[in-house]
């Protein structure tokens, strides 16, 4: 990014823009990983659940607990990843905004539309063996 003022704005001015964009792109992350985490402890509790009505009726549903329980682990560490990599990046954007020379990024991106690919893929499986 360039560091030159432009339209008779102050290169301060500019400079706390960037930094202000920056957080605004760490809360997302916040907000994406607060939302697998939610969905993960939704759907590993969905595994109580389905024990609770197997014990009412009689029913076995241990295979489709565990299922759920390891679908609902794996989305709230995909949420904690997704934190931890959001504040890494936050703090690389952060020092390459300090020194005027910021390097577009990708890899934190992929990596997690990469597990919430997967962790889909697991949730259609699993609602389509247990539906």
């Amino acid at each position: 990014m360039s560091r030159r003022p432009e339209g008779g704005e102050s290169g301060g001015s500019t400079r706390a823009r960037e930094h202000l964009a920056n957080e605004r792109t760490l809360l997302a992350w916040v907000r994406t990983a607060i939302g697998l985490m939610g969905l993960g402890f939704v759907v590993a509790r969905f595994g109580i659940f389905l024990k609770q009505v197997a014990v009412m009726s009689a029913a076995d549903a241990s295979r489709e607990s565990v299922a759920s329980a390891v679908i609902g682990t794996g989305l709230v560490g995909a949420g904690v990843l997704a934190a931890a990599l959001g504040a890494a990046r936050f703090y690389r954007a952060r020092a390459q905004i300090e020194r005027g020379r910021f390097e577009p990024e990708a890899f934190a991106e992929v990596i997690v539309v990469a597990v919430t690919i997967v962790a889909g893929i697991a949730l259609v499986v699993y609602l389509a063996a247990t539906g």
